[in-house]
């Protein structure tokens, strides 16, 4: 059998029993003060971020307000690392308080951070607080910075195919493309250091206009075509070109190499030099020709071309029209046997020679002067003397009737 023992209760114990209630409550209150659910909210876009040292931040704070009626709170920055420098800003001036409305549109701060030029490498913590000058509301956001000592954000100028080969008489086309990998956009200045007697020029992917310089986006990429034409001339052997891309912030290369494999000339002249002959119709005439080899390679199986008036024929002293062998800096004789056609009539034609491998060519266009038989031009004056004599009877006889 449970007993029920009833205790006498007074005025003093149910007034002692309050008072401890109301100490418990002000104590919950000094341990869980108001924040964001009711009170105020501090928050920032980015609240995590990496700077350089010596960087200068200046970071957006917001400050929301929901205790049902505006209200003045101290604002403060706390935590700054030895040797930055902080302060908040509100309008034109540095402040400590600020004035913050009802609701989401609150207030707005800027937290003003210059990092330290040295500083080692690590994540250093910032802190800024807001409290109503009531007291009865407050909040705290935490910030943090990652510090590093590489340059994060370079950007590159690559190439795809950095390294092409050729003749002297090639044009070399490499495609690049720059990428700009800073928070703002760059202008880049284009440049190279190719040898003297180099052409490098620039051309912006899908344009035809080449330019010196070029203006990319943050996080945006740029095709650039880069043309290289080396001297006619130039020794076989590599040659390293160096192209710049250089902003106000960085400096960004790619090197290029340009093989030559071989400089091809040829060259087709006489011995004396003359550009002329004379021919007579129906009859050979023969031109001696010097083809020689300017370049540096040997080349193989020459071809001898000519192209004449109708009616012409012209052959060479050379077995199928081909030079089998002409070393480099060598030079062959060539006889060239013309023929006029036998109707060609007395005046300047003009006849080309032509000389080509399968890397280079040359030609050369002869005036030739064509004369015709003198027998004929004797019939001929014969002929004309005649039809006078003729036309003199005629009118001495049947003249005056």
């Amino acid at each position: 059998m449970i007993r029920v023992i009833e205790l006498p209760v007074t005025k003093r114990y149910i007034r002692a029993a309050a008072a401890v209630a109301a100490a418990a409550c002000v104590t919950m209150a000094w341990a869980f003060p108001a924040r964001a659910d009711g009170g105020l909210e501090l928050h920032t876009s980015y609240p995590g971020m990496s700077v350089k040292p010596g960087d200068s931040l200046s970071i957006p704070i917001s400050i929301d307000n929901q205790t049902g009626a505006g209200l003045d709170a101290d604002v403060s920055i706390s935590g700054v690392p030895e040797n930055w420098e902080g302060y908040l800003q509100g309008g034109n001036y540095q402040v400590s308080r600020v004035y913050v409305p009802q609701g989401t549109d609150g207030a707005d701060v800027t937290l003003h951070l210059t990092v330290s030029d040295e500083l080692e490498e690590g994540t250093y913590e910032v802190s800024v607080q807001a409290a109503s000058v009531q007291g009865e509301a407050a909040d705290q956001l935490q910030l943090a910075f990652q510090v590093t000592t590489d340059e994060a954000g370079n950007g590159s100028f690559t190439s795809e195919y950095p390294q092409q080969e050729g003749t002297s008489g090639t044009s070399f086309s490499f495609s690049t493309t720059l990428i700009n990998n800073r928070l703002e956009p760059q202008n880049y200045s284009l440049s190279s250091n190719a040898p003297a007697g180099w052409t490098v020029t620039f051309t912006p992917s899908g344009e035809t206009t080449n330019v010196a310089g070029i203006d990319v986006e943050s996080g945006a990429s740029q095709g650039i075509t880069v043309s290289v034409v080396p001297p006619q001339q130039i020794e076989a052997g590599d040659y390293q070109i160096s192209c710049s891309a250089v902003s106000a912030s960085e400096t960004l290369t790619t090197d290029l190499t340009v093989t030559i494999t071989g400089t091809y000339g040829l060259e087709m002249s006489t011995p004396d030099g003359r550009l002329s002959f004379d021919a007579r119709a129906g009859k050979e005439s023969d031109v001696t020709l010097q083809i020689t080899n300017t370049g540096n390679v040997d080349l193989e199986n020459v071809s001898l071309n000519s192209t004449a008036p109708s009616g012409w024929t012209v052959t060479y002293n050379q077995e199928d029209n081909i030079i089998k062998s002409l070393p480099a800096g060598s030079t062959s004789e060539v006889i060239a046997h013309v023929k006029p056609g036998n109707d060609a009539i007395t005046g300047d034609y003009v006849t080309s020679f032509n000389v080509s491998t399968e890397q280079i060519s040359d030609s050369a266009e002869f005036r030739v002067s064509v004369k015709t038989s003198t027998m004929w031009g004797i019939v001929a004056v014969v002929i004309i003397a005649g039809v006078a004599l003729g036309l003199e009877y005629v009118f001495r006889k049947y003249g005056r009737r």
